[in-house]
């Protein structure tokens, strides 16, 4: 399986860029800050697309594709933060099932909010996201703490 994780910071722009390596060499995209409108549609030949429904102000909503010839449907969207964006998608292969989950996190975002639905997750699980977290051995002691937090649960 080949994954490809992209911050795209508006995906409009963007778009010829999709029919472009290593967009068109990997099986599943996953994307943040897309800011796709409500009526705004995505259609590629090989690629089912699955997008959040709400948006916030960071995050800007997210994305994920899969290869059309499998089957896929959103299991979670959204959060009760209202600055969380998170997207999961679990996805049937053959007789292999798997999910996708996409973050959008706010500086401050505690793992705590979301550890209930990833302790209930009974599939093999791809975590993606943009935590804005710094590494647990950062200087800064109130981050070091939350980038623990969510590394260690």
């Amino acid at each position: 399986m080949s994954f490809l994780q992209w911050n795209c910071r508006s995906l409009k722009n963007k778009i010829i860029w999709l029919s472009q390596p290593p967009f068109t060499t990997s099986e599943f995209w996953v994307s943040r800050k897309t800011f796709l409108k409500a009526d705004d549609r995505l259609s590629f030949h090989n690629k089912s697309i699955f997008e959040s429904t709400v948006t916030t102000k960071w995050g800007g909503r997210l994305l994920i594709g899969i290869p059309t010839n499998m089957s896929g449907r959103i299991i979670f969207e959204n959060a009760q933060d209202p600055n969380l964006e998170m997207l999961a998608v679990e996805i049937q292969s053959h007789n292999f099932t798997f999910t996708i989950v996409n973050i959008y996190a706010p500086h401050g975002f505690d793992i705590k909010q979301v550890q209930n639905f990833f302790s209930n997750l009974k599939t093999p699980t791809f975590l993606f996201g943009d935590f804005n977290l710094h590494h647990p051995f950062g200087v800064e002691k109130h981050l070091h703490q939350k980038a623990k937090n969510f590394w260690t649960g």
